[in-house]
């Protein structure tokens, strides 16, 4: 829900008219790289010591950059296909194969606009061609803009696939299991490792490392919560912490959200 609210009422607010202004200082395009890399946090429940790739990769979001990147574009095969205002089309220079009888590998690259300032190089025309000269014959050719949108999605601006199952459950809970995945909770490993202790140390049991793999799988004064675990999931044993956190690719989506759903039954359990 609060994922819908931010793609649905706040990124366009950051989006409006990008193409136009995407020439701005890297400053102020990083200052609203950070709104979104805020929201992202609010969204998952992540903290700031995730790795923002990791970040992006929980949610399936492309950064507002590549977002720009995909806009220009779109604009550029409208225009190289006639689908926008004529005064549009005549911002673009002729192809390279309308200036030369030969038959050249680049004869459908547009003509490289010389640009003097970084200013003028970084604005959209320019910036634009070089980003289309990019694009592969294949994309480029796509005959239909539905298509072209296709192909530019899955070969140039993937997203990362959210399994289902990282859904589950309550907010509270899928949280806790969302920072244990990406190493930002609050075992006492993790702690340490982002500089908020002074040891990795297992306050129950003095175990010198309290990771997810000595929560789930060792530490003693779980072992009626582990027991329960490992008997609700016993038809998928055997069992691994990373199976745990992050799922396994071989099992139905089904088997998936039942692993989840015990795992923070789990996590709750031992709160």
């Amino acid at each position: 829900a609060l994922s819908q609210i931010y793609i649905s009422f706040l990124r366009p607010i950051l989006e409006y008219g990008s193409i136009v202004w995407d020439s701005c200082t890297q400053y102020e395009k990083d200052n609203l790289e950070k709104v979104q890399h805020e929201a992202a946090r609010i969204v998952t429940g992540l903290t700031r010591s995730v790795a923002l790739r990791n970040l992006y990769k929980e949610l399936g979001w492309i950064s507002l950059e590549e977002r720009r990147r995909y806009q220009k574009l779109v604009i550029a095969y409208k225009i190289k296909n006639g689908i926008t205002p004529e005064y549009l089309n005549n911002l673009f220079p002729e192809t390279v194969g309308l200036n030369t009888p030969y038959n050249l590998r680049n004869s459908s690259d547009y003509n490289i606009i010389y640009t003097r300032t970084e200013l003028f190089r970084n604005s959209y025309v320019p910036s634009c061609i070089s980003l289309w000269n990019a694009l592969p014959e294949q994309i480029r050719n796509c005959d239909t803009l539905a298509s072209f949108k296709s192909q530019l999605t899955n070969h140039c601006f993937k997203p990362s696939i959210i399994p289902c199952f990282y859904l589950v459950g309550s907010r509270f809970l899928s949280v806790m299991h969302a920072r244990m995945r990406n190493g930002c909770s609050n075992l006492n490993n993790d702690l340490f490792l982002n500089r908020l202790r002074p040891t990795a140390t297992c306050d129950k049991c003095g175990h010198e490392r309290e990771d997810a793999e000595h929560y789930f799988m060792q530490c003693p004064s779980f072992t009626n919560e582990r027991l329960l675990l490992f008997r609700a999931t016993r038809y998928l044993h055997p069992l691994s912490v990373n199976m745990l956190l992050a799922g396994k690719v071989s099992l139905s989506d089904e088997d998936n959200i039942s692993v989840f759903n015990h795992v923070q039954t789990c996590i709750k359990d031992t709160k």
